[in-house]
Protein backbone atom coordinates (compact mmCIF):
# COMPACT_ATOMS: atom_id res chain seq x y z
CA UNK A 1 0.00 0.00 0.00
CA UNK A 2 2.42 2.61 1.41
CA UNK A 3 4.98 1.08 -0.77
CA UNK A 4 3.22 -0.13 -4.28
CA UNK A 5 5.13 2.65 -5.37
CA UNK A 6 8.58 1.04 -4.22
CA UNK A 7 7.03 -2.35 -5.90
CA UNK A 8 7.27 -1.51 -9.37
CA UNK A 9 8.08 1.97 -10.33
CA UNK A 10 10.55 2.93 -7.56
CA UNK A 11 12.06 -0.13 -6.20
CA UNK A 12 12.06 -2.06 -9.80
CA UNK A 13 13.75 0.60 -11.33
CA UNK A 14 15.96 1.79 -9.09
CA UNK A 15 16.68 -0.87 -6.16
CA UNK A 16 16.74 -4.21 -8.15
CA UNK A 17 20.26 -5.39 -6.68
CA UNK A 18 20.65 -7.96 -10.06
CA UNK A 19 19.80 -5.02 -12.63
CA UNK A 20 20.90 -1.18 -11.68
CA UNK A 21 19.70 1.65 -12.60
CA UNK A 22 22.81 3.74 -14.27
CA UNK A 23 21.17 7.38 -12.99
CA UNK A 24 20.89 10.20 -15.79
CA UNK A 25 22.34 13.27 -14.98
CA UNK A 26 20.79 16.47 -16.35
CA UNK A 27 23.59 18.90 -17.34
CA UNK A 28 21.04 22.17 -17.58
CA UNK A 29 20.03 23.22 -14.28
CA UNK A 30 16.57 23.94 -13.75
CA UNK A 31 15.30 27.42 -12.92
CA UNK A 32 13.94 26.36 -9.97
CA UNK A 33 17.05 26.04 -8.37
CA UNK A 34 17.18 29.54 -7.48
CA UNK A 35 18.35 31.33 -5.46
CA UNK A 36 21.36 30.20 -5.88
CA UNK A 37 23.88 30.95 -8.46
CA UNK A 38 23.94 28.37 -11.30
CA UNK A 39 27.14 26.96 -12.73
CA UNK A 40 28.10 28.21 -15.22
CA UNK A 41 27.96 26.74 -19.26
CA UNK A 42 31.81 26.35 -19.35
CA UNK A 43 32.07 23.97 -15.96
CA UNK A 44 28.89 22.10 -17.24
CA UNK A 45 30.41 21.77 -20.68
CA UNK A 46 33.96 20.70 -19.10
CA UNK A 47 31.95 18.16 -16.38
CA UNK A 48 30.79 16.49 -19.19
CA UNK A 49 33.77 16.31 -21.72
CA UNK A 50 36.03 14.98 -18.90
CA UNK A 51 33.14 12.02 -18.42
CA UNK A 52 33.53 11.70 -21.83
CA UNK A 53 36.77 11.73 -22.38
CA UNK A 54 36.30 8.74 -19.37
CA UNK A 55 34.13 6.21 -21.37
CA UNK A 56 36.16 6.43 -24.57
CA UNK A 57 39.57 5.53 -22.90
CA UNK A 58 38.01 2.82 -21.78
CA UNK A 59 37.08 1.96 -24.57
CA UNK A 60 40.09 2.22 -26.13
CA UNK A 61 41.85 0.02 -23.82
CA UNK A 62 39.40 -2.59 -24.12
CA UNK A 63 39.85 -2.77 -27.94
CA UNK A 64 44.02 -3.02 -27.09
CA UNK A 65 43.72 -6.16 -25.01
CA UNK A 66 41.50 -7.54 -28.19
CA UNK A 67 43.91 -6.32 -31.07
CA UNK A 68 47.06 -5.17 -29.64
CA UNK A 69 46.34 -1.87 -30.73
CA UNK A 70 49.75 0.45 -29.66
CA UNK A 71 48.18 3.41 -30.57
CA UNK A 72 45.08 3.13 -27.52
CA UNK A 73 44.67 6.89 -27.33
CA UNK A 74 44.56 7.96 -30.41
CA UNK A 75 40.62 8.77 -30.13
CA UNK A 76 41.16 10.49 -27.11
CA UNK A 77 44.57 12.74 -28.11
CA UNK A 78 42.46 13.83 -31.49
CA UNK A 79 39.44 15.17 -29.72
CA UNK A 80 41.51 16.00 -26.92
CA UNK A 81 43.08 18.78 -30.05
CA UNK A 82 40.16 20.91 -29.62
CA UNK A 83 40.15 22.33 -26.49
CA UNK A 84 42.47 24.40 -24.73
CA UNK A 85 45.84 23.28 -22.68
CA UNK A 86 43.97 24.44 -19.32
CA UNK A 87 40.67 22.22 -20.07
CA UNK A 88 43.12 19.10 -21.26
CA UNK A 89 45.35 18.82 -17.67
CA UNK A 90 42.04 19.35 -15.67
CA UNK A 91 40.20 16.50 -17.22
CA UNK A 92 43.22 14.01 -17.60
CA UNK A 93 44.80 14.97 -13.84
CA UNK A 94 40.97 14.40 -12.38
CA UNK A 95 41.16 17.96 -10.48
CA UNK A 96 38.12 18.80 -8.64
CA UNK A 97 37.62 22.28 -9.81
CA UNK A 98 37.61 23.20 -13.72
CA UNK A 99 38.71 26.31 -14.72
CA UNK A 100 38.80 25.20 -18.57
CA UNK A 101 37.79 27.95 -21.61
CA UNK A 102 35.27 25.66 -24.00
CA UNK A 103 34.70 27.12 -27.23
CA UNK A 104 31.11 27.66 -28.09
CA UNK A 105 30.79 25.50 -31.17
CA UNK A 106 32.74 22.96 -29.07
CA UNK A 107 30.52 23.43 -25.85
CA UNK A 108 27.68 23.15 -28.26
CA UNK A 109 28.84 19.95 -29.43
CA UNK A 110 29.87 18.64 -25.99
CA UNK A 111 26.36 19.16 -24.37
CA UNK A 112 24.65 17.61 -27.55
CA UNK A 113 26.24 14.61 -25.97
CA UNK A 114 24.21 11.78 -24.25
CA UNK A 115 23.26 12.54 -20.78
CA UNK A 116 23.56 9.06 -19.11
CA UNK A 117 26.08 8.04 -16.96
CA UNK A 118 29.04 6.14 -17.36
CA UNK A 119 28.67 2.46 -16.12
CA UNK A 120 31.59 1.76 -13.92
CA UNK A 121 31.42 -1.74 -11.89
CA UNK A 122 32.18 -0.95 -8.94
CA UNK A 123 30.83 2.72 -8.51
CA UNK A 124 27.53 2.86 -10.12
CA UNK A 125 26.60 -0.52 -10.50
CA UNK A 126 26.31 -3.60 -8.24
CA UNK A 127 27.18 -6.57 -10.24
CA UNK A 128 27.22 -5.77 -13.81
CA UNK A 129 26.31 -2.45 -16.32
CA UNK A 130 22.63 -3.14 -16.83
CA UNK A 131 20.68 0.32 -17.35
CA UNK A 132 17.49 0.73 -16.90
CA UNK A 133 16.13 3.96 -18.26
CA UNK A 134 13.77 6.52 -16.31
CA UNK A 135 10.27 5.83 -17.71
CA UNK A 136 7.70 7.48 -15.81
CA UNK A 137 5.96 10.72 -16.75
CA UNK A 138 4.94 13.30 -14.16
CA UNK A 139 1.40 11.70 -14.25
CA UNK A 140 2.48 8.38 -13.71
CA UNK A 141 4.73 9.71 -11.10
CA UNK A 142 2.28 11.36 -9.74
CA UNK A 143 -0.30 8.90 -9.15
CA UNK A 144 2.67 6.10 -8.04
CA UNK A 145 3.53 9.18 -4.58
CA UNK A 146 -0.08 9.18 -4.43
CA UNK A 147 -0.35 5.37 -3.77
CA UNK A 148 2.94 5.74 -1.55
CA UNK A 149 1.28 8.20 0.63
CA UNK A 150 -1.98 7.03 0.76
CA UNK A 151 -1.98 3.33 2.67
CA UNK A 152 -2.30 1.81 5.50
CA UNK A 153 -1.99 4.85 7.85
CA UNK A 154 -5.17 6.31 6.21
CA UNK A 155 -6.90 3.68 8.15
CA UNK A 156 -5.67 5.37 11.52
CA UNK A 157 -6.71 8.67 10.38
CA UNK A 158 -9.61 8.72 11.59
CA UNK A 159 -8.54 8.25 15.35
CA UNK A 160 -5.79 10.77 14.65
CA UNK A 161 -8.54 13.02 13.98
CA UNK A 162 -10.09 12.33 17.37
CA UNK A 163 -6.81 12.92 19.24
CA UNK A 164 -6.55 16.07 17.28
CA UNK A 165 -9.52 17.50 17.17
CA UNK A 166 -11.82 18.45 13.95
CA UNK A 167 -10.03 21.47 13.07
CA UNK A 168 -6.88 20.38 14.80
CA UNK A 169 -6.21 17.47 12.66
CA UNK A 170 -7.27 19.21 9.41
CA UNK A 171 -4.51 21.77 10.58
CA UNK A 172 -2.24 19.61 11.07
CA UNK A 173 -2.58 17.46 8.22
CA UNK A 174 -2.13 20.60 5.73
CA UNK A 175 0.98 21.69 7.72
CA UNK A 176 2.31 18.43 7.77
CA UNK A 177 1.86 18.08 3.84
CA UNK A 178 2.37 21.46 3.02
CA UNK A 179 5.89 21.13 4.46
CA UNK A 180 6.63 18.02 3.30
CA UNK A 181 5.93 18.96 -0.17
CA UNK A 182 8.39 21.92 0.51
CA UNK A 183 11.07 19.74 1.90
CA UNK A 184 10.82 17.27 -0.94
CA UNK A 185 11.44 19.99 -3.69
CA UNK A 186 14.03 21.51 -1.84
CA UNK A 187 15.44 17.60 -1.48
CA UNK A 188 15.08 17.54 -5.65
CA UNK A 189 17.10 20.78 -5.87
CA UNK A 190 19.58 20.33 -4.08
CA UNK A 191 20.84 17.05 -5.59
CA UNK A 192 21.04 19.64 -8.60
CA UNK A 193 23.14 21.98 -7.42
CA UNK A 194 25.23 19.52 -5.50
CA UNK A 195 25.51 17.21 -8.71
CA UNK A 196 27.12 20.39 -10.42
CA UNK A 197 29.35 21.76 -8.06
CA UNK A 198 30.82 18.68 -7.32
CA UNK A 199 31.43 17.26 -10.54
CA UNK A 200 29.25 13.62 -9.33
CA UNK A 201 26.11 13.01 -9.89
CA UNK A 202 24.41 12.38 -6.26
CA UNK A 203 22.39 9.65 -6.79
CA UNK A 204 21.53 8.64 -2.54
CA UNK A 205 20.67 10.95 0.10
CA UNK A 206 23.54 9.33 2.21
CA UNK A 207 25.58 10.75 -0.64
CA UNK A 208 23.85 14.44 -0.85
CA UNK A 209 24.57 14.56 2.78
CA UNK A 210 28.03 13.30 2.89
CA UNK A 211 28.96 16.09 0.10
CA UNK A 212 27.34 19.00 1.33
CA UNK A 213 27.22 18.49 5.25
CA UNK A 214 30.21 15.80 5.84
CA UNK A 215 30.84 12.02 6.73
CA UNK A 216 28.98 12.27 9.97
CA UNK A 217 25.44 13.87 8.54
CA UNK A 218 25.95 10.76 5.95
CA UNK A 219 26.11 8.25 8.55
CA UNK A 220 23.19 9.55 10.75
CA UNK A 221 21.35 9.83 7.24
CA UNK A 222 22.21 6.44 6.83
CA UNK A 223 20.98 5.20 10.28
CA UNK A 224 17.39 7.06 9.92
CA UNK A 225 16.83 5.24 6.65
CA UNK A 226 17.35 1.88 7.96
CA UNK A 227 14.99 3.34 11.06
CA UNK A 228 12.70 4.38 8.53
CA UNK A 229 12.62 0.75 6.67
CA UNK A 230 12.56 -1.61 9.85
CA UNK A 231 9.91 0.74 11.64
CA UNK A 232 7.53 1.16 8.52
CA UNK A 233 7.36 -2.35 8.31
CA UNK A 234 7.15 -2.87 11.92
CA UNK A 235 3.76 -0.92 11.56
CA UNK A 236 2.82 -3.79 8.68
CA UNK A 237 3.25 -6.62 11.33
CA UNK A 238 1.09 -4.61 13.86
CA UNK A 239 -1.77 -4.17 10.96
CA UNK A 240 -1.47 -7.75 10.28
CA UNK A 241 -1.84 -8.71 14.07
CA UNK A 242 -4.31 -6.56 14.82
CA UNK A 243 -6.63 -7.09 11.96
CA UNK A 244 -6.20 -10.55 12.11
CA UNK A 245 -6.99 -10.64 16.34
CA UNK A 246 -10.13 -8.80 15.62
CA UNK A 247 -11.10 -11.64 13.13
CA UNK A 248 -9.86 -14.40 15.04
CA UNK A 249 -11.77 -13.54 18.44
CA UNK A 250 -15.10 -12.31 16.51
CA UNK A 251 -18.21 -14.65 17.63
CA UNK A 252 -20.77 -12.76 15.99
CA UNK A 253 -20.15 -13.61 12.16
CA UNK A 254 -17.83 -16.76 12.33
CA UNK A 255 -15.95 -15.17 9.64
CA UNK A 256 -13.46 -17.57 8.00
CA UNK A 257 -10.32 -16.50 9.86
CA UNK A 258 -12.87 -17.38 13.51
CA UNK A 259 -13.48 -20.59 11.85
CA UNK A 260 -9.68 -21.81 10.77
CA UNK A 261 -8.08 -20.13 13.59
CA UNK A 262 -10.35 -18.62 16.57
CA UNK A 263 -8.99 -16.93 19.39
CA UNK A 264 -5.24 -16.15 18.22
CA UNK A 265 -3.72 -13.47 19.75
CA UNK A 266 -1.91 -10.37 18.38
CA UNK A 267 1.17 -11.78 18.91
CA UNK A 268 0.92 -15.12 17.89
CA UNK A 269 -0.57 -13.10 14.95
CA UNK A 270 2.75 -11.50 14.03
CA UNK A 271 4.81 -14.80 15.02
CA UNK A 272 3.21 -16.71 11.90
CA UNK A 273 3.45 -13.31 10.04
CA UNK A 274 7.29 -13.30 10.25
CA UNK A 275 7.73 -17.20 9.59
CA UNK A 276 5.98 -16.33 6.22
CA UNK A 277 8.07 -13.12 5.74
CA UNK A 278 11.17 -14.44 6.87
CA UNK A 279 11.80 -16.42 3.18
CA UNK A 280 9.60 -14.06 1.14
CA UNK A 281 12.37 -11.22 2.16
CA UNK A 282 15.14 -13.84 0.99
CA UNK A 283 14.31 -13.23 -2.48
CA UNK A 284 16.45 -10.39 -4.64
CA UNK A 285 13.82 -10.30 -7.58
CA UNK A 286 11.34 -7.94 -6.91
CA UNK A 287 9.44 -8.60 -9.92
CA UNK A 288 8.03 -11.47 -8.65
CA UNK A 289 5.97 -8.74 -6.57
CA UNK A 290 5.51 -6.45 -9.18
CA UNK A 291 1.51 -7.91 -9.24
CA UNK A 292 1.42 -6.04 -6.07
CA UNK A 293 1.13 -2.76 -6.92
CA UNK A 294 -2.72 -3.20 -8.86
CA UNK A 295 -3.52 -4.94 -5.48
CA UNK A 296 -2.42 -2.49 -2.72
CA UNK A 297 -4.64 0.23 -5.06
CA UNK A 298 -7.65 -2.09 -5.12
CA UNK A 299 -7.02 -2.98 -1.37
CA UNK A 300 -6.64 0.53 -0.30
CA UNK A 301 -9.48 2.78 -2.59
CA UNK A 302 -11.47 -0.35 -1.25
CA UNK A 303 -11.08 0.02 2.32
CA UNK A 304 -11.64 3.20 2.40
CA UNK A 305 -14.86 3.35 0.28
CA UNK A 306 -16.08 0.00 2.08
CA UNK A 307 -15.39 2.44 5.37
CA UNK A 308 -17.39 5.06 4.36
CA UNK A 309 -20.44 2.87 2.80
CA UNK A 310 -20.31 0.95 5.94
CA UNK A 311 -21.30 3.82 7.87
CA UNK A 312 -23.38 5.13 5.45
CA UNK A 313 -25.72 2.40 5.62
CA UNK A 314 -24.94 -0.08 8.07
CA UNK A 315 -23.25 1.40 11.35
CA UNK A 316 -24.90 3.92 12.47
CA UNK A 317 -26.79 4.58 8.80
CA UNK A 318 -28.53 7.02 8.04
CA UNK A 319 -26.65 8.52 5.64
CA UNK A 320 -23.97 11.27 5.75
CA UNK A 321 -26.43 13.56 7.43
CA UNK A 322 -25.78 11.35 10.85
CA UNK A 323 -21.73 12.30 10.27
CA UNK A 324 -22.32 15.72 9.35
CA UNK A 325 -24.48 16.31 12.09
CA UNK A 326 -22.06 14.41 14.68
CA UNK A 327 -19.10 16.49 13.82
CA UNK A 328 -20.76 19.55 15.43
CA UNK A 329 -20.31 17.78 18.96
CA UNK A 330 -16.66 16.83 18.44
CA UNK A 331 -13.67 18.37 19.88
CA UNK A 332 -12.50 20.96 17.65
CA UNK A 333 -8.72 21.07 19.32
CA UNK A 334 -6.54 18.66 20.78
CA UNK A 335 -6.87 18.08 24.76
CA UNK A 336 -3.81 18.69 25.61
CA UNK A 337 -0.06 18.88 24.08
CA UNK A 338 0.60 15.32 24.89
CA UNK A 339 -2.20 14.32 22.92
CA UNK A 340 -1.58 16.51 19.83
CA UNK A 341 2.30 15.25 19.82
CA UNK A 342 2.63 11.98 21.53
CA UNK A 343 -0.68 10.35 20.16
CA UNK A 344 -0.92 11.66 16.57
CA UNK A 345 1.29 14.11 15.21
CA UNK A 346 3.93 11.71 14.08
CA UNK A 347 1.14 9.37 12.48
CA UNK A 348 0.56 12.18 9.89
CA UNK A 349 4.47 12.41 9.18
CA UNK A 350 4.06 8.68 8.88
CA UNK A 351 2.06 9.40 5.59
CA UNK A 352 3.21 12.42 4.07
CA UNK A 353 7.02 12.62 4.85
CA UNK A 354 8.44 10.25 2.87
CA UNK A 355 11.12 11.91 1.68
CA UNK A 356 13.52 9.14 1.68
CA UNK A 357 11.83 8.22 -1.77
CA UNK A 358 12.93 11.23 -3.44
CA UNK A 359 16.09 10.05 -5.14
CA UNK A 360 14.40 6.43 -6.37
CA UNK A 361 11.04 8.76 -7.47
CA UNK A 362 13.46 10.89 -9.24
CA UNK A 363 15.79 8.52 -10.81
CA UNK A 364 12.55 6.47 -12.17
CA UNK A 365 11.20 9.38 -14.20
CA UNK A 366 11.75 9.96 -17.65
CA UNK A 367 12.07 14.19 -16.95
CA UNK A 368 13.36 14.43 -13.46
CA UNK A 369 12.56 18.30 -13.50
CA UNK A 370 8.91 17.69 -13.57
CA UNK A 371 9.47 16.22 -10.51
CA UNK A 372 8.54 19.22 -8.37
CA UNK A 373 5.02 19.14 -9.97
CA UNK A 374 4.58 15.36 -9.82
CA UNK A 375 5.08 16.41 -5.86
CA UNK A 376 2.72 18.77 -5.64
CA UNK A 377 -0.15 16.94 -7.11
CA UNK A 378 0.49 14.15 -5.29
CA UNK A 379 0.20 15.42 -2.17
CA UNK A 380 -2.52 17.80 -2.39
CA UNK A 381 -4.78 15.04 -3.74
CA UNK A 382 -4.07 12.66 -1.23
CA UNK A 383 -4.30 15.26 1.54
CA UNK A 384 -7.51 16.06 0.40
CA UNK A 385 -8.75 13.01 -0.03
CA UNK A 386 -7.62 11.85 3.69
CA UNK A 387 -8.71 14.93 5.41
CA UNK A 388 -12.40 14.09 3.62
CA UNK A 389 -12.24 10.31 4.97
CA UNK A 390 -10.76 10.82 8.49
CA UNK A 391 -13.91 13.97 9.43
CA UNK A 392 -16.58 11.78 8.15
CA UNK A 393 -15.17 8.08 9.71
CA UNK A 394 -14.96 10.16 12.71
CA UNK A 395 -18.45 11.55 12.31
CA UNK A 396 -19.89 8.13 12.39
CA UNK A 397 -17.80 6.66 14.95
CA UNK A 398 -16.95 9.41 17.15
CA UNK A 399 -16.04 8.42 20.76
CA UNK A 400 -15.67 4.54 19.57
CA UNK A 401 -13.21 4.95 16.74
CA UNK A 402 -10.85 2.26 16.70
CA UNK A 403 -6.84 2.95 16.53
CA UNK A 404 -7.41 1.41 13.43
CA UNK A 405 -11.13 2.46 11.58
CA UNK A 406 -11.28 -1.45 9.89
CA UNK A 407 -12.16 -2.44 13.43
CA UNK A 408 -15.51 -0.80 13.65
CA UNK A 409 -16.51 -2.55 11.09
CA UNK A 410 -17.70 -5.92 11.21
CA UNK A 411 -16.51 -9.18 9.64
CA UNK A 412 -19.62 -10.39 7.21
CA UNK A 413 -17.81 -12.17 4.32
CA UNK A 414 -17.24 -9.38 1.75
CA UNK A 415 -15.62 -7.25 4.68
CA UNK A 416 -13.50 -9.98 5.89
CA UNK A 417 -12.55 -10.65 2.17
CA UNK A 418 -11.48 -7.28 2.29
CA UNK A 419 -9.67 -7.45 5.43
CA UNK A 420 -7.39 -10.44 3.86
CA UNK A 421 -6.84 -8.75 1.25
CA UNK A 422 -5.01 -5.53 2.74
CA UNK A 423 -2.82 -8.84 4.89
CA UNK A 424 -1.92 -9.83 1.79
CA UNK A 425 -1.00 -6.85 0.19
CA UNK A 426 0.76 -6.34 3.30
CA UNK A 427 2.42 -9.70 3.53
CA UNK A 428 3.89 -9.28 -0.28
CA UNK A 429 4.82 -5.31 0.36
CA UNK A 430 6.52 -6.31 3.20
CA UNK A 431 10.07 -7.55 1.52
CA UNK A 432 10.04 -4.82 -0.67
CA UNK A 433 10.15 -2.18 2.16
CA UNK A 434 12.27 -4.10 4.17
CA UNK A 435 14.77 -4.25 1.49
CA UNK A 436 16.62 -0.88 1.34
CA UNK A 437 17.11 -2.08 5.43
CA UNK A 438 18.90 -5.18 4.34
CA UNK A 439 20.56 -3.65 1.94
CA UNK A 440 22.29 -1.04 4.56
CA UNK A 441 23.01 -3.57 7.07
CA UNK A 442 24.33 -6.14 4.34
CA UNK A 443 26.42 -3.03 3.01
CA UNK A 444 27.68 -1.83 6.91
CA UNK A 445 28.25 -5.84 7.78
CA UNK A 446 29.71 -7.35 4.74
CA UNK A 447 31.31 -4.01 3.51
CA UNK A 448 29.45 -5.39 0.23
CA UNK A 449 29.51 -2.62 -2.89
CA UNK A 450 29.50 0.42 -0.36
CA UNK A 451 29.90 3.84 -2.74
CA UNK A 452 30.89 6.63 -2.00
CA UNK A 453 31.10 10.13 -4.08
CA UNK A 454 34.16 8.92 -5.85
CA UNK A 455 35.08 5.87 -4.74
CA UNK A 456 34.03 2.24 -4.34
CA UNK A 457 34.86 -0.40 -1.67
CA UNK A 458 34.40 -4.19 -1.80
CA UNK A 459 35.63 -7.09 0.22
CA UNK A 460 37.43 -10.18 -1.60
CA UNK A 461 34.84 -12.54 -3.41
CA UNK A 462 33.84 -15.61 -1.05
CA UNK A 463 31.86 -18.62 -2.40
CA UNK A 464 28.25 -17.71 -2.90
CA UNK A 465 27.11 -20.64 -0.04
CA UNK A 466 29.13 -18.36 2.40
CA UNK A 467 27.73 -15.23 1.00
CA UNK A 468 24.22 -16.39 0.79
CA UNK A 469 24.21 -17.77 4.74
CA UNK A 470 25.40 -14.32 6.18
CA UNK A 471 22.36 -12.50 3.67
CA UNK A 472 20.24 -14.97 5.19
CA UNK A 473 21.49 -14.22 8.93
CA UNK A 474 21.10 -10.60 8.32
CA UNK A 475 17.57 -11.02 6.88
CA UNK A 476 16.91 -12.79 10.06
CA UNK A 477 18.38 -10.07 12.12
CA UNK A 478 16.30 -7.56 10.41
CA UNK A 479 12.81 -9.25 10.44
CA UNK A 480 13.28 -10.24 13.92
CA UNK A 481 14.00 -6.28 14.34
CA UNK A 482 10.80 -5.47 12.98
CA UNK A 483 8.62 -7.84 15.09
CA UNK A 484 10.25 -6.30 18.37
CA UNK A 485 9.05 -3.10 17.17
CA UNK A 486 5.58 -4.28 16.89
CA UNK A 487 5.65 -5.43 20.27
CA UNK A 488 6.31 -1.22 21.26
CA UNK A 489 2.48 -0.93 21.31
CA UNK A 490 -1.08 -0.44 18.90
CA UNK A 491 -0.39 0.66 15.37
CA UNK A 492 -0.95 4.11 16.26
CA UNK A 493 1.48 4.28 18.73
CA UNK A 494 4.22 2.83 16.20
CA UNK A 495 3.20 4.75 13.59
CA UNK A 496 3.68 8.20 15.18
CA UNK A 497 6.85 7.24 17.09
CA UNK A 498 8.63 5.87 13.72
CA UNK A 499 7.05 9.06 11.78
CA UNK A 500 7.81 11.86 14.58
CA UNK A 501 11.44 10.57 14.69
CA UNK A 502 13.15 8.78 12.05
CA UNK A 503 11.04 10.27 9.02
CA UNK A 504 10.20 13.25 10.96
CA UNK A 505 14.14 14.09 10.84
CA UNK A 506 14.92 12.99 7.36
CA UNK A 507 11.42 15.58 5.86
CA UNK A 508 12.16 18.12 8.23
CA UNK A 509 15.20 18.73 9.92
CA UNK A 510 17.77 17.08 7.53
CA UNK A 511 16.53 18.76 3.86
CA UNK A 512 16.64 22.48 5.04
CA UNK A 513 20.20 21.79 6.67
CA UNK A 514 21.51 20.79 3.23
CA UNK A 515 20.06 23.72 1.76
CA UNK A 516 21.56 25.82 3.64
CA UNK A 517 24.82 24.21 3.69
CA UNK A 518 24.57 24.67 -0.27
CA UNK A 519 23.82 28.61 0.31
CA UNK A 520 26.29 29.40 2.93
CA UNK A 521 29.20 27.69 0.23
CA UNK A 522 27.53 30.57 -1.90
CA UNK A 523 28.57 33.35 0.75
CA UNK A 524 31.39 35.72 0.21
CA UNK A 525 33.65 36.27 3.02
CA UNK A 526 31.96 38.64 5.60
CA UNK A 527 28.51 37.24 4.64
CA UNK A 528 25.80 35.28 6.49
CA UNK A 529 22.91 33.53 5.44
CA UNK A 530 20.62 36.11 7.47
CA UNK A 531 22.65 39.13 5.97
CA UNK A 532 21.80 38.31 2.58
CA UNK A 533 17.96 39.03 2.92
CA UNK A 534 17.41 35.76 1.44
CA UNK A 535 13.87 34.33 1.95
CA UNK A 536 15.44 30.59 1.17
CA UNK A 537 17.43 30.63 4.05
CA UNK A 538 15.47 32.16 6.55
CA UNK A 539 12.47 29.60 5.80
CA UNK A 540 14.96 26.68 5.92
CA UNK A 541 15.92 28.56 9.19
CA UNK A 542 12.36 27.85 10.28
CA UNK A 543 11.80 24.48 8.91
CA UNK A 544 15.03 23.09 10.60
CA UNK A 545 13.77 24.40 13.88
CA UNK A 546 10.43 23.33 13.62
CA UNK A 547 11.60 19.89 12.94
CA UNK A 548 13.93 19.70 16.13
CA UNK A 549 10.57 20.54 18.30
CA UNK A 550 8.84 18.16 16.11
CA UNK A 551 11.00 15.02 16.40
CA UNK A 552 11.52 16.05 20.28
CA UNK A 553 8.24 16.51 21.26
CA UNK A 554 6.86 13.55 19.71
CA UNK A 555 9.74 11.29 20.64
CA UNK A 556 8.89 12.68 24.28
CA UNK A 557 5.11 11.99 24.45
CA UNK A 558 5.09 9.10 22.86
CA UNK A 559 7.63 7.55 24.88
CA UNK A 560 5.91 9.20 28.01
CA UNK A 561 2.69 7.86 26.83
CA UNK A 562 4.04 4.21 26.48
CA UNK A 563 4.90 3.67 29.86
CA UNK A 564 1.76 5.37 31.83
Amino acid sequence: MRSSLCLVEIVLLAYTEKSTVVHSFTVTPSSSLSPWPQPSLQLLAAQKYRRTMVMRRRQQQQEQSLHSDSNQYAGIDSSLSSVDTNTKSSIEDDTTETTATVQPLEMEELLQLGDDEICEVGVNTVEQCDTIDGKLSQLSTSTNLAKCICGAGSFALPHVFYEEGVIGGTVALILCAYLSTLTMKSLADSKQVASASSFTPITSYVQLARVTLGERAANLVFILTLSASLGVCSTYLVFIGQTLESMSFDTTTMNIVRQVAPNVSEFNWEVVACSILYPLSLIRDYRIFSFTSALGVFAVLGGIITTLIYGIYVDPGGGLEVSFNAIGSLSMWPRSVADAFGGSFGTICYLFAVNFLTFPIINSMKNPREYNGAVSNAVSAVGIVNTAFAIVALGFYQDNTQDLVLDNLDNGPYLSALKLLLVVDLLFTFPIVLSSGRQILTNALLGEEQRTAGTSLSIEDEGETAQSLKRAVIVAGAVGATFALAQIGGFGQVANLVGGTAMGTLAFIMPPAISLALARDQLSDGESLLSLGNTKSTVDIALATFGVVLVSAVSYFTVQSMTI
